[in-house]
Order: structure tokens, then C-alpha cells, then sequence
């Protein structure tokens, strides 16, 4: 089962400087941008965030998994969502 690693720029409030959040998840099928949305919405209401930016979500690409986070920081600062394949 292939594994995503989903990061989202969040912020505790206005004024508050944004930083990503990152999770895992493992999906039978391709994920596409609105399920990560719908994860990401659902994680961010239990825990009481905000998400920063405009509300992009971004694929990626695969690779081991500090690859894949070190393409995160290249995105663009009003990115909000970003998503890539772990290689396990």
C-alpha cells in the first residue's frame, strides 16, 4: 500500500508566523488533491488550526522521505498544501 506524506502550512492565529505540519497516510489508491484537502480540513478542525495561504495544493513527486520534505521547503510561500509518495 503506498504511503503520502501530506505537510500543510498552518497558524495558531492572525499574526502568528505559519509552519508546516506534516502526516502520514496510506492509501489502496492514487490520493488526489481534494482527499488530501478533505484530510487535511478534518485534521485541522480537531485540532484547532488555521491554514495559511491560499489554498493550493501541490503533488510532489516520490521519494525517501527526506526528499520528499526537503521538496517542500521549494514551494511556493502561499502554497498551503503539499503532498508527495514515500519510498519505503
Amino acid at each position: 500500500m503506498p504511503k503520502y506524506l501530506v505537510s500543510y502550512r498552518k497558524t495558531e492565529g492572525v499574526g502568528h508566523k505559519p509552519e508546516w505540519a506534516s502526516f502520514t497516510t496510506s492509501s489502496d489508491q492514487a490520493l488526489e488533491a481534494h482527499a488530501v484537502r478533505e484530510r487535511v480540513d478534518r485534521r485541522m478542525s480537531v485540532l484547532g488550526e488555521q491554514l495559511w495561504g491560499n489554498g493550493e495544493i501541490v503533488w510532489i513527486g516520490s521519494g525517501r522521505l527526506d526528499d520528499v520534505l526537503y521538496k517542500r521547503e521549494e514551494a511556493a510561500p502561499e502554497t498551503s498544501v503539499v503532498y508527495g509518495l514515500v519510498e519505503e
